[in-house]
Formats: C-alpha cells, sequence, structure tokens
C-alpha cells in the first residue's frame, strides 16, 4: 500500500498541492469518515435501492460501454442532479468530430485504471479525455460556458476508478479554491484515495451501510466513489444544519 502523503506519479508541469492544502483536504476527510456508523448510514441511504438518490444505478445502467459514449451515460448523469442541454447531447452523440475524439481519447485510457497506482501517462490520457468531454459539452456560442461539473460526472461513470466526481460541495469541504483546475483537484483526490487509515474507515463505513430501516446495503462501487459519496453526503449533512 503507498504510503501516506505520496502523491505518487505527478504529469510533469501539473499543478501539485502544496502540503498544507493536503492536509487540509485530509483532516476533512477523515471527519467526514470518523464516526462510520453515521458514515455507513449516510452510504445505504445513498444506496438503498427503494430510495431516491443515484446510488449504484449510476454505474450499472445499461449498456455502459468503456469504449464509448451512449446516450445510457448521458442519462446516468443526470442521476446526479445535472441538466444536460439537447444540443450538449447530441454534439456527444451525433457529431462525428466530437465523437470520435472522445472514443478515441477513451481507448487511450485503460479501462482497469486506478487513481491511486496510475502512471503519469495514465493522468495525461485522462486530462486530455476530460478536455474533449469538456468541449463537446459546451457550447460554440457561449463563451462563458464551462461544463466541468457534468464532464467530470462522465467521465467518473467510464472510468470509476481513475476519475473522481468533481463537485462544488465537495471541492468546498476539501478547502479546494474556487478556480483550480481538473488536475489539482484529481491529486488531492489522489492523496486521499492513497491513505491507509482513509481506506480503512472507508471499509468500515461500507460495512455499516443501512437503510433508515436497518436494511443492510452491500456497497460495490470502487472506493474512489465511495469516497465521493461519503465526502458528498458529509458536505449536504453539514449544509442542512
Amino acid at each position: 500500500m503507498p504510503d501516506e502523503h505520496s502523491l505518487g506519479e505527478v504529469p510533469a508541469g501539473w499543478p501539485v498541492p502544496n502540503e498544507v492544502a493536503l492536509a487540509a483536504a485530509r483532516e476533512a476527510a477523515l471527519e467526514a469518515l470518523q464516526d462510520v456508523e453515521r458514515a455507513g448510514r449516510r452510504l445505504g441511504r445513498y444506496y438503498d435501492p427503494m430510495g431516491n438518490f443515484a446510488g449504484a444505478t449510476f454505474g450499472t445502467v445499461a449498456p455502459n460501454d468503456p469504449g464509448q459514449v451512449t446516450a445510457a451515460d448521458l442519462f446516468a448523469v443526470t442521476l446526479l442532479s445535472v441538466r444536460l442541454r439537447p444540443a450538449a447531447a447530441r454534439r456527444v452523440l451525433d457529431d462525428e468530430r466530437h465523437r470520435d475524439a472522445v472514443q478515441r481519447r477513451l481507448a487511450a485510457v485503460p479501462e482497469g485504471a486506478d487513481l491511486a497506482e496510475a502512471d503519469a501517462a495514465t493522468l495525461e490520457g485522462a486530462s486530455a479525455l476530460y478536455e474533449d468531454v469538456k468541449r463537446a459539452l459546451a457550447s460554440p456560442k457561449t463563451a462563458r460556458s464551462d461544463p466541468w461539473v457534468t464532464a467530470s460526472k462522465l467521465c467518473a461513470r467510464k472510468r470509476p476508478r481513475l476519475l473522481p466526481v468533481r463537485d462544488s460541495k465537495v471541492r468546498t469541504l476539501l478547502g479546494i479554491p474556487p478556480g483550480s483546475d481538473h488536475q489539482h483537484d484529481w491529486l488531492i483526490h489522489r492523496e486521499l484515495i492513497r491513505d491507509s487509515k482513509i481506506l480503512r474507515l472507508l471499509g468500515d463505513a461500507k460495512t455499516n451501510a443501512t437503510t433508515q430501516e436497518d436494511i443492510r446495503v452491500d456497497v460495490q462501487d470502487p472506493s474512489l466513489r465511495v469516497l465521493d459519496v461519503v465526502l458528498w453526503t458529509h458536505a449536504i449533512s453539514l449544509d442542512a444544519r
């Protein structure tokens, strides 16, 4: 297992988070996980098949072809409270230039790539994928269009072990400053998912995943996705106080 506070192999030129930023993110993640029973209940509610959260459906709704983006992928993204405009959907699915570019990028990123272990070439390929997906989703007529949230969620569905869901609430919780790019954010998540204590607490939270009716929920998503869920549900619980 990687040592704590070791970012591993990082592509040249990427904005590496400093120790203060990494420590703040780790502290926030540990706070979200410190009460494993409560974290487990939040996981259980999120993955409850009778509930109204996306749960496992985000990753399992079929088809989920790792080599291309389909209408099922776009539907899955909308389950994470994203509004996808018709023109953006047509660009992703029907525009030959955008569609072929995304498929080439997907082919260049190994299907089973894991953020904790990914080498520089894999991270660079994932970054190129993200940028092409973002371009496909952006309106060419709107200079201010910045569909980073939708692009992040779509990429996370295609490579769930490699790419985290970039969410504004989670970024705020982790102390990530507004305006930071996806490379910075990914390295923050890489630090967290390589941390042995965080991984142990994630496992404990999964063991305690129960619905409001105390029904056990079997959480099968990759650790990176489960971490996303724990952080997001913790962030919204703080908002509700």
